[in-house]
């Protein structure tokens, strides 16, 4: 049987709600093996961090040389053993064995990222959502969330699937 891919899903409410304002919003899903469902949601992200696809890895490079002319963070794609700075570069604002929330606030603008595992239940297999909301501060904010929502669109579930395969 062919595990079905990562696919867009409606963004929680609740979860907005630590980002009010926030102007764009979206989340994806898969569905998680058996192994991978004992997992935390913390482990599960740095493992999707870990297995980037090497032209996600190209692309946050481009990213970060671009954006250092005009003052954006540069992103990082490396998993390092301290887990109390956070996954991939980006600082954990909460933690729970189901849920992890990433994100820092910038002049620019403002993004959370959530990994969230849910359980199986006897109608559903258990899943794995990522949802990202972010909130624009300025016109470079919203011009930059303009630039990149493409890629996100495209990176997102190709770091769930691949996590997945």
């Amino acid at each position: 049987m062919k595990t079905p891919s990562a696919h867009l899903v409606d963004t929680d409410a609740a979860l907005l709600q630590a980002l009010p304002g926030a102007g764009f919003a979206d989340a994806f899903r898969i569905t998680l093996s058996d192994e991978q469902a004992r997992q935390s949601a913390a482990q599960l992200a740095e493992q999707m961090f870990r297995r980037a696809p090497s032209w996600v890895t190209l692309l946050v490079s481009i990213r970060n040389r671009a954006v250092a002319v005009f003052g954006l963070r540069a992103a990082d794609m490396q998993v390092g053993d301290d887990r109390h700075s956070g996954v991939a570069g980006f600082p954990i604002i909460a933690q729970s064995d189901d849920m992890v929330q990433l994100g820092f606030d910038d002049k620019h603008l403002d993004f959370r990222v959530w990994v969230r595992r849910d359980a199986a239940t006897p109608t559903s297999p258990a899943q794995l959502t990522l949802t990202t909301a972010v909130r624009t501060k300025q016109l470079l904010g919203r011009a930059y969330l303009g630039v990149i929502m493409p890629f996100h669109r495209c990176i997102v579930p190709a770091m769930l699937n691949r996590l997945r395969s």
